[in-house]
């Protein structure tokens, strides 16, 4: 846990009145001059990473490993919005002449221009120090289009955060950017982050958090005397639909990557599947049996941190007392530190339907296998669940049609949806889409992560019988 001092409310206040001053200057400031200081942020993350990475491992139970393929990806997007800056490529310019002939009434020149929102708010994950965090896509594709940054560190990763911090004020000076186009605060105290929603010089918010965390600022930024956008990131289920002939030709490989998925990074991932639903036929107990089998052959990862730890067993408990435990297994080292059990349940979709709790994102190692009676119950089930940020179908041939029948409804539940794949981790890119609809975002219609996470931080604006510009 970090030892920083928390951001008092005349810090908070004295901050975003710097960020809202810093904003002329910055919007102006030319697409290579933005460009160039994301580039030097990157060219210092890599000069610095070997500090960086030992500080993050030492704040987290990531590992070497883990951490590094995360650096990697940072260092990747954040390269990628240089490019992205240089070109100006968010400005999406549409003009339309003027028709001063026009019948029955004359047409103004019309420009429209996409502008930054202003100041922005940044509240990061606990379980991405890196990647959503003091530089995530958050930051650098606001900073991209020229909105100035206030970054709230995140508690667990404090020292991290702040370490990142300094080298970011170290570009800005090397590349005589605004002074404070970018500032962090620390903050334990759920005050610090809310006095930042509330602040009046706060234009947008950008969240990674739990669901209930993700509410309450939600409400906040919405019943402020001016409301501003909240985009957030919060719970998602990700649920798998196993179609029958999928099960039955490929049980073995379904049972295993299913089970990598549930447990990988010990299961701290928001794009974990949650819950894989099957049809109860001749098949399903062999992949039951396959599954509970290589369920003791999983190893036993270390969670984030005691709170952590204490919310999954929270939430396993319970689940442990309303439906089946299928299966779990237990660490080959006793001395691990909150250890993270991978839990496999079932339960019958009838009361998957009709148990709250079951529906519900355990942020952890931990899935439910739902087993529909039929089709129609699966179909069923695949209407009752709330929005997430993926969805996987897996299907072979003989399926098909089947797969054609669920595909509508998952569209529709989703941001993306997988065939034959369970959902990794998520790479940066421009086609990238990491969002979906409630709760596991705010807003469907937008991503926080990849190249189009900059439309969360523009709006456009339409200019009429202005002189036409070159």
């Amino acid at each position: 846990m970090s030892n920083l001092a928390d951001a008092t409310p005349e810090q908070v206040r004295f901050a975003m009145s710097r960020s809202k001053e810093c904003f002329g200057p910055f919007r102006e400031l030319p697409g290579k001059r933005r460009s160039n200081l994301l580039k030097k942020i990157a060219e210092k993350m890599k000069q610095r990473e070997e500090n960086l990475l030992q500080t993050a491992e030492r704040e987290t139970a990531l590992g070497e490993r883990r951490l590094g393929m995360e650096f990697s990806r940072t260092i990747s997007e954040i390269e990628l919005f240089a490019d992205f800056a240089e070109k100006e490529q968010w400005k999406a310019r549409l003009d339309e002449k003027a028709d001063p002939l026009r019948n029955p009434l004359p047409k103004s020149a019309m420009t429209t221009e996409m502008i930054p929102v202003g100041p922005v708010v940044v509240i990061g994950a606990c379980n991405f120090p890196f990647a959503i965090s003091v530089v995530g896509t958050d930051t650098i594709s606001a900073l991209a289009v020229g909105c100035p940054v206030v970054v709230k560190s995140h508690p667990e990763h404090g020292q991290t955060c702040q370490s990142i911090a300094d080298l970011v004020t170290d570009a800005i000076e090397e590349t005589n950017s605004p002074r404070n186009c970018f500032q962090l605060l620390h903050g334990k105290d759920h005050l610090v982050t809310q006095n930042l929603v509330k602040d009046r010089n706060t234009s947008c918010v950008a969240f990674t958090g739990s669901l209930l965390g993700g509410q309450a600022l939600a409400k906040i930024a919405a019943n402020r005397p001016s409301p501003i956008p909240f985009h957030a990131e919060m719970g998602s289920l990700n649920p798998v639909f196993a179609l029958p002939h999928a099960i039955a030709s490929e049980r073995h490989k379904l049972a295993q990557d299913y089970l990598d998925a549930v447990n990988l990074f010990a299961g701290q991932m928001c794009t974990k599947p949650g819950v894989l639903i099957a049809i109860e036929d001749s098949s399903l107990p062999a992949f039951l049996k396959e599954v509970r089998e290589r369920i003791v052959q999983q190893k036993v990862l270390p969670m984030l941190n005691q709170s952590v730890y204490l919310n999954y067993l929270k939430s396993t408990k319970s689940l442990d007392k309303r439906i089946q435990v299928l299966g779990s297994a237990e660490p080959s080292d006793p001395e691990i530190k909150n250890p993270g059990r991978v839990t496999i349940f079932t339960m019958p979709a009838k009361e998957f339907i009709e148990v709250p709790e079951s529906r519900t994102e355990a942020f952890g190692p931990s899935s439910i296998i739902v087993r529909a009676k039929d089709e129609a119950e699966m179909l069923q089930v695949a209407s009752t669940l709330e929005g997430s940020l993926t969805c996987s179908l897996h299907a072979q041939n003989e399926d098909l049609a089947l797969a054609k029948r669920f595909t509508p409804i998952l569209e529709s539940k989703c941001g993306r949806l997988l065939w034959n794949a369970f959902p990794p981790g998520v790479v940066p890119g421009p086609a990238t889409h990491h969002g979906g609809p409630w709760p596991a975002s705010t807003d469907s219609r937008f991503t926080s992560i990849g190249l189009q996470a900059y439309k969360r931080f523009v709006r456009p604006v339409c200019k009429q019988g202005f002189p036409e510009q070159p």
